[in-house]
């Protein structure tokens, strides 16, 4: 039960919002603020409370119920007077108050209700915290949302209110507690957040250098520098918001949740494959340079790639190098040789040539079409493509190379080239030379593929409804695994287990 069921909800509503302005700032300066009450429903003395879970806490184990009780109204009270008039109590109760070492603005806490499957033996109230991002660009522009569970203990004989997050137990009066937490609030209040952007894949494919973002790598936690991070990346028509479920998923595996931090790679999916892949490169340098400019941090040297869909494509630059393999899938000569405009031939170059990613150490391929898929030649990828509005060097830039350099151009490529515009859409033909090229380079760490099939029947005969077992399936593979899924194969609780499976093979 949320704490605000105690009382009129509209109360809390109102409460909530007038503690939630200044929280931070509050909380560290701890100027002096007036009340907010309810006279015709006054709160229970926090003084008294206190003493109650000071008194439970004494008499831990056989008092768990009356500490949650205590700890429960605490929150309760947490929420009705403004930030600075609770530290303020806490303080002339001799109470210290400790939040989660976050730098960013704290905007406000959320008494959250426990999870169904919560313990009568768990410690503490569920709690969500929300952080201000506007001046923070690593994080999402709706906020950062993060899980935490509030105790009362005694440090050194020192009363203490403690607001904890990141930790799955603790020792309360010399015994040892699973702390109570919601580790699917922080995900769905972010998507809530995120209705809009959720809708955004569509218009930002057919419309990809107009998308109110760019392409970027988001953090759902706060940094830790020691945490491995598990880095998602979305496919064609997608945006971070369709692994919401997958994120709460994973959160609530208790290993998981305490050893990796989640990052998500944004990007207007209608550009071309390989160039969202170069985007995907570099924005994963950049974020590793803010984040650890130093490069002294242990989660900047150990990442494990997701990739669904065109984002498991992108992702295979991450852990392979092209050598000259996907450029001498295009030209039988080396860039300096090639006729046109310059500009063009280095962003080209730029394009189809990298290195493996040193710091990414495992890659999970779901759903992927490594060898493109049959309806990107379709009619309905035809419309897509034709729908898709590039950058002129995009649309027109690429395929005039090739159409002015008939004579070093491959026979593959000239093929290729000569039907215009190269979206997305596009790009993911079986009939693109770069893109085989791409998939016959070797992977140089361990990798996994997650496959959906529709219908009965033998797996290489199968597919998702999109992408064919054929283009999905890498020889050489640590594991492979194949699912009664369509396309969308990251939602199908089998290839969710296996995805936990997966992340739990490298913390070993």
């Amino acid at each position: 039960m949320e704490i605000s069921c105690l009382r009129p909800p509209w109360f809390y509503q109102i409460a909530r919002s007038i503690a939630s302005l200044g929280f931070v700032a509050c909380l560290l300066l701890e100027v002096a603020g007036g009340a907010t009450t309810n006279p015709a429903h006054p709160p229970p003395s926090l003084a008294a409370w206190v003493e109650s879970a000071d008194a439970a806490y004494r008499h831990l184990p056989a008092s768990l119920s009356a500490y949650n009780l205590a700890v429960r109204e605490i929150c309760a009270a947490m929420e009705m007077e403004t930030p600075t008039q609770f530290v303020s109590s806490l303080h002339g109760l001799g109470v210290a108050f400790d939040l989660p070492r976050v730098s960013l603005p704290l905007h406000h806490i959320e008494n959250v209700a426990p999870p169904l499957a919560s313990s009568e033996t768990q410690a503490g109230i569920p709690l969500l915290l929300a952080y201000d991002t506007k001046k923070a660009p690593l994080y999402p522009p709706e906020g950062l949302f993060v899980d935490a569970t509030a105790i009362y203990s005694r440090t050194g004989g020192r009363r203490r209110f403690s607001i904890l997050s990141r930790t799955s137990e603790l020792k309360l009066n010399g015994h040892i507690y699973t702390l109570a937490a919601n580790h699917t609030a922080a995900g769905d209040h972010l998507r809530l957040r995120a209705k809009r952007f959720a809708k955004s894949g569509f218009a930002s494919m057919v419309r990809p250098f107009a998308a109110a973002r760019k392409p970027q790598i988001y953090l759902l936690d706060p940094y830790d520098p020691d945490k491995i991070p598990l880095l998602m990346v979305h496919g064609l028509q997608s945006t971070p918001v369709a692994f919401a479920a997958l994120v709460n998923a994973l959160r609530q595996d208790p290993e998981i949740w305490i050893k990796y931090q989640v990052w998500q790679f944004y990007y207007a999916s209608g550009t071309p494959v390989l160039v969202n892949a170069q985007e995907l490169r570099a924005s994963l340098d950049k974020t590793l340079l803010t984040v650890d400019p130093k490069d002294h941090d242990a989660a900047t040297k150990r990442i494990v790639v997701l990739g669904h869909s065109m984002g498991g494509v992108i992702s295979h630059t991450l852990v392979s190098s092209s050598q000259n393999r996907l450029w001498n899938s295009v030209f039988r000569v080396p860039p300096a040789s090639v006729k046109g405009d310059r500009e063009v031939i280095h962003e080209l170059e730029r394009v189809l040539a990298f290195r493996r990613n040193p710091r990414v150490v495992r890659a999970i391929f779901m759903a992927t079409p490594h060898r493109g898929s049959p309806m990107a030649d379709s009619i309905i990828g035809f419309m897509g493509n034709s729908l898709t509005q590039l950058d002129p060097m995009l649309k027109q830039g690429f395929g005039r190379l090739v159409r002015d350099n008939p004579e070093v151009t491959t026979p593959q490529a000239a093929i290729f080239y000569r039907h215009g515009q190269f979206s997305a859409v596009r790009t993911l033909s079986p009939e693109n030379p770069a893109l085989i090229a791409l998939s016959e380079l070797p992977i140089e760490v361990p990798y996994h593929s997650v496959i959906g099939q529709r219908h009965p029947g033998p797996k290489e005969a199968g597919s998702d409804g999109v992408v064919p077992y054929w283009s999905s399936h890498l020889t050489g593979a640590q594991s492979e695994v194949v699912v009664r899924s369509g396309h969308a194969v990251f939602t199908n609780p089998e290839a969710v287990r296996e995805t936990i499976r997966i992340i739990h093979l490298e913390l070993r």
